[in-house]
């Protein structure tokens, strides 16, 4: 009899926890991707909170980083795109590149985390390959170019953190990228 209860019970929590699940149009669905899987090692000056690390930061770094300029030229230059389970840069890519690593040279103190990504089609694992390989030769690139290694990191997201959610070619077109994050 006890048994029985405590089953009920559980199955009741159960059914309430799910009670509140509902059904969405795709289309307008608001969608979120979820973590990355991607380990990133945080700098040994940062700690949990994120309104703490901003405080620290500027306080610490006054008067190193990129200037502010710098970073909304850079920005102003975009991603660079890839073909379907392709990583070689194309002559687009590498024209963003060499304008890149023209900001970069000019501005010492900017650093850069290139974010290699994928559409959401295949594996997770073979999309985290594929963006690793992506965000690696955009690295080899810049630094062939001369910019400094250690001014460069790289990342790969695979399909994890997508810039365009809908689920066409056109969509997909847009996460087969490397972005870049100036610092």
């Amino acid at each position: 009899m006890k048994r029985s209860l405590l089953l009920l019970v559980v199955l009741g929590l159960i059914a309430a926890g799910c009670s509140h699940a509902v059904k969405q149009n795709p289309e307008q669905a608001v969608q979120t991707a979820p973590a990355p899987k991607a380990v990133q090692k945080a700098p040994a000056n940062e700690n949990l909170n994120p309104a703490a690390n901003a405080n620290v930061s500027e306080n610490q770094n006054a008067g190193k980083g990129a200037s502010a300029v710098a970073v909304k030229e850079a920005e102003a230059i975009g991603d660079i795109h890839f073909a379907f389970d392709k990583y070689d840069l194309n002559g687009n890519a590498k024209s963003t590149l060499d304008k890149l690593s023209g900001l970069l040279q000019k501005d010492q103190n900017m650093t850069v985390k290139i974010e290699g990504r994928c559409d959401e089609r295949g594996t997770e694992e073979y999309n985290l390959a594929l963006g690793d390989k992506r965000a690696t030769q955009a690295e080899k690139y810049l630094v062939a170019l001369g910019v400094a290694a250690g001014r460069i990191s790289t990342v790969s997201y695979g399909k994890d953190k997508p810039l365009c959610l809908s689920h066409s070619e056109k969509c997909w077109a847009v996460n087969r990228s490397d972005h870049f994050d100036y610092k």
